[in-house]
């Protein structure tokens, strides 16, 4: 597949123009891709996106689809194996203890026992093996908390879940990490941070 890396033409902001803004291709560069049958497609991605993957990754990394409802070829660009790469992110295992289940959220929270941090588990069993977690600080408000970094392994109580980076919804614990055995020590009714009960 041959790739080239170039700026928007002012085609393209024409193009865009039409349909959104000029703007949205402020700042961006534009990578062309043809696969060895002649199908052409086209992605604008961050200056800085480009700078933190280097063109050697997305040269690796690019995916060239056809869209049946846009009736055209576009290109894809993962980003798993640069935040899953384990030289960039160790895996590092965190030690938290259960401290209670937030009010409205139904999210637990979990305390790192060396720090002092907090994090939030979004459990999404048994709906489906899915968990987001984030990171908090020492004092914990309603409304913080931002994505955990990948190859995070929280530990509670013997049960370990491990976090990894996905295109899909960013770092949580996935199907293949997942543990529907971390919070099983959560039985019956559960009380949250206002000491009211949640039976989520």
């Amino acid at each position: 597949m041959k790739i080239k890396f170039s700026a928007p033409t002012e085609y393209d902001y024409r193009e865009f123009e039409d349909t959104l803004s000029r703007s949205c291709l402020d700042g961006k560069i534009k990578i062309t891709a043809t696969d060895d049958e002649g199908h052409t497609g086209e992605l604008f991605i961050q200056q800085e996106c480009m700078d933190r993957l280097g063109a050697d990754y997305i040269k690796s990394h690019i995916e060239i689809y056809y869209n049946k409802t846009l009736c055209g070829w576009f290109l894809k660009l993962s980003e798993n194996d640069y935040y899953n790469d384990i030289e960039r992110n160790p895996v590092k295992v965190m030690q938290v203890k259960f401290e209670g289940i937030e009010g409205g959220t139904g999210r637990e929270i979990y305390k790192e026992i060396e720090t002092e941090k907090y994090f939030l588990r979004e459990n999404h069993f048994p709906r489906e093996k899915f968990a987001k977690w984030y990171v908090c600080g020492k004092r914990r408000i309603s409304d913080d908390g931002y994505e955990a970094r990948a190859n995070l392994v929280f530990e509670c109580n013997g049960e370990q879940e491990q976090v990894k980076y996905d295109d899909w919804n960013g770092v949580a614990a996935y199907p293949d990490t997942f543990n529907e055995k971390f919070s099983s020590f959560l039985k019956g009714d559960a009380t949250d941070e206002n000491g009211e009960t949640n039976n989520n």
